[in-house]
């Protein structure tokens, strides 16, 4: 396994992108808004909340509140265009609001439990954040209840703990750091704030490519544990 993790990595990683430029244009309308609301809100509370302990909690609740729409709606997208269906956003979107409730429990217990974590010496946040990885899409896709979706993301995710970490280090934290690095090179070369927004918004928007290749691998995990059902089925019946 371990000989052949670059190469599965590589094969995902460029799944995701392909799926990533080949809906471009519905992913850009679908969640180009609210990414560009949260960044755009997260910058006016930074800004007039510096000097306030609120500076830091109040940008990640307008995030917590955000996100739940247009992940949910991403993730119906995904598993509908898998199917070869071709999904209005409204249909996508009218789907997510009606999951934002558990999956805002959810992303606030995730955001929570990784911090923790992560203020523990970073690694047990690492190994959180892995372990947790599919849990969004279980909650989403399957109706589980938030404690039911981080329970079964722990199992399955466990025999594909190594590729999880690969995918997420070279997807999310190059994106993570080019983001920081942009906007700290923009911060000495313009004073131009909107303009910062919108290249925040562009990399937040080119982050949800960490998603698309966490659902491909996603579906092949639930693809593989329908097969394994489908055969333990025949092998009762024989």
């Amino acid at each position: 396994m371990s000989s052949n993790l670059p190469v599965k990595a590589l094969q995902i990683i460029n799944d995701g992108f392909r799926f990533f430029r080949d809906h471009f244009y519905q992913l850009a309308t679908l969640c180009l808004p609210f990414l560009f609301a949260t960044t755009l809100f997260d910058f006016v509370l930074a800004r007039s909340l510096r000097e306030s302990p609120m500076a830091l909690f109040a940008p990640m609740m307008v995030n917590l509140l955000i996100y739940p729409v247009y992940t949910a709606a991403l993730i119906h997208l995904m598993a509908r265009r898998a199917k070869g269906e071709r999904p209005t956003n409204g249909a996508l979107l009218a789907a997510a609001m009606q999951q934002w409730a558990p999956l805002f429990l959810l992303k606030t217990v995730l955001v929570a439990l990784i911090g923790l974590g992560i203020s523990l010496l970073i690694i047990p946040g690492i190994w959180l954040g892995v372990r947790l990885a599919f849990a969004e899409f279980y909650l989403v896709l399957f109706g589980q209840r938030p404690v039911d979706a981080m329970r079964v993301s722990f199992i399955r995710t466990r025999p594909h703990f190594f590729l999880i970490l690969t995918l997420l280090a070279t997807t999310y934290v190059p994106i993570v750091l080019a983001g920081i690095g942009s906007d700290q090179l923009l911060q000495g070369l313009t004073n131009n704030d909107f303009f910062r927004v919108l290249v925040s918004t562009a990399w937040s928007f080119v982050g949800l490519l960490v998603n698309i290749v966490m659902f491909r691998l996603f579906m092949e995990v639930v693809a593989s544990d329908d097969g394994l059902r489908s055969a333990d089925a025949l092998q009762g019946e024989g």
